[in-house]
């Protein structure tokens, strides 16, 4: 056995060295930029988290304007679940800072994940490691190098063969905000291709609610402020009665969630290729409402005139 697992540890090991990254798609690389930012802005700040229905479908800028503060948009997959999106900001949080929680229904029924997302991303970005619980990192470094040997086998083989950039899906497509803005512009997915949202049960798992007491705790102890904020999601992908069971949950434990469902359900024709990717008017409307129902939270530090929009 140590005969047949001295060359196989060899392998791994200058795979993780000198290996091709686990995947040509770019895209969690775009992470690292948004930690410079995070790093960089004085506080008071905003900072948005979430999957990519806030990736897609916030515009950071027109934040900025209405709260008058600067803003990095944090989110980038929900895949990588509620407690690596608490991990990954709560070291950040300073005086008077606003936390937007933008979470897809994924993140309340599944909250910690584990997955190859987490490999994709310590893949390009070594340091996220320090996001992931300690007893995932040694299958997330096992999982890195192997990837980067079978990475390494394809191009010895040829299977990998295009070398060209995902029209959308790249590190290059976010702005400097956070925010993906290489679909802006692109026509939409047909419906026939549209990926509508899952539900899964329990709504609300009971794992959710620590890691979000232990985010508003770390809120508080910063004269912060968290809020909760509705995913714009599809007309045809669109449970109310899950939202109901989300609102109620959030109110119990003491935790604000703003607006209202019906302001972030949207047509079909509204999202690029999932229920939950707004394309460039939808992204203008839902932000703009988002301002909207911010401003009219009780305590918000916010310069924009507070009126309805359609």
């Amino acid at each position: 056995m140590g005969l047949f697992a001295l060359p196989v540890t060899a392998i791994l090991l200058l795979a993780m060295s000198f290996g091709p990254n686990a995947s040509r798609v770019d895209y969690v690389e775009g992470v690292i930029a948004k930690h410079k930012r995070l790093d960089a802005l004085s506080s008071p700040k905003v900072m948005v988290i979430g999957g990519s229905n806030a990736t897609f479908g916030i515009d950071s800028e027109l934040l900025e304007t209405g709260l008058c503060k600067p803003a990095v948009n944090m989110s980038i997959h929900a895949s990588l679940g509620f407690r690596f999106m608490v991990d990954e900001v709560k070291g950040s949080i300073g005086e008077g800072d606003l936390v937007i929680a933008a979470l897809e229904h994924s993140s309340y029924s599944h909250p910690a994940k584990d997955n190859d997302l987490h490999i994709l991303l310590v893949d390009r970005w070594p340091e996220a490691i320090r996001f992931t619980p300690w007893y995932t990192r040694p299958r997330v470094i096992m999982g890195v190098m192997v990837m980067r040997a079978q990475g390494a086998w394809k191009i010895f083989t040829g299977a990998w063969k295009d070398d060209s950039q995902h029209q959308v899906y790249r590190a290059s497509g976010f702005n400097e905000r956070g925010d993906l803005v290489s679909h802006l512009g692109l026509p939409p997915w047909g419906p026939a291709r549209q990926q509508s949202v899952g539900y899964s049960e329990p709504v609300i798992d009971d794992a959710f609610w620590p890691i979000a007491m232990e985010l508003a705790d770390s809120v508080r102890a910063h004269h912060a402020q968290l809020v909760f904020v509705w995913p714009v999601v599809a007309n045809t992908s669109y449970r109310p009665q899950v939202c109901k069971v989300i609102e109620e949950g959030l109110v119990e434990h003491g935790l604000t969630m703003v607006g209202s469902t019906e302001d972030y359900t949207m047509p079909d024709s509204s999202f690029h290729d999932t229920h939950y990717h707004l394309r460039s008017a939808g992204r203008q409307l839902r932000t703009a409402r988002l301002v909207r129902d911010l401003c009219a939270t009780k305590g918000m530090a916010c310069c924009a005139p507070k009126k309805d929009t359609p």
